[in-house]
């Protein structure tokens, strides 16, 4: 995974990251906050990054060598909109590479 990814804390081990191409979203990192962001019935730390990605590639750019975008959890797009709706959600972009 790429060093210049945003996180909360040391080697981004905490906080919920996202990945978004258009309207699909995955689950890059914060799985241990998995259940409660999706059910909104417990915490969970906010605000929720998402990256804005260009292309499924700049996506597979992101991921550890091994990983495949098959093996991360989608994030269905009304959780999305409800993190939106409810201003938890930051997105942002990844700086340009040169």
């Amino acid at each position: 995974m790429r060093d210049d990814l945003p996180h909360d804390g040391p080697g981004g081990e905490s906080g919920i990251l996202l990945a978004r191409i258009g309207n699909a979203c995955w689950l890059i990192d914060g799985e241990a906050h998995l259940d409660a962001l999706l059910t909104s019935t417990d915490g969970y730390p906010t605000p929720v990054r998402c990256l804005s990605l260009p292309s499924m590639d700049a996506l597979d750019a992101l991921l550890p060598e091994g990983l495949e975008t098959g093996a991360l959890w989608a994030i269905h797009p009304a959780i999305v909109a409800r993190l939106e709706r409810d201003g938890q959600l930051k997105v942002m972009t990844l700086p340009e590479e040169g």
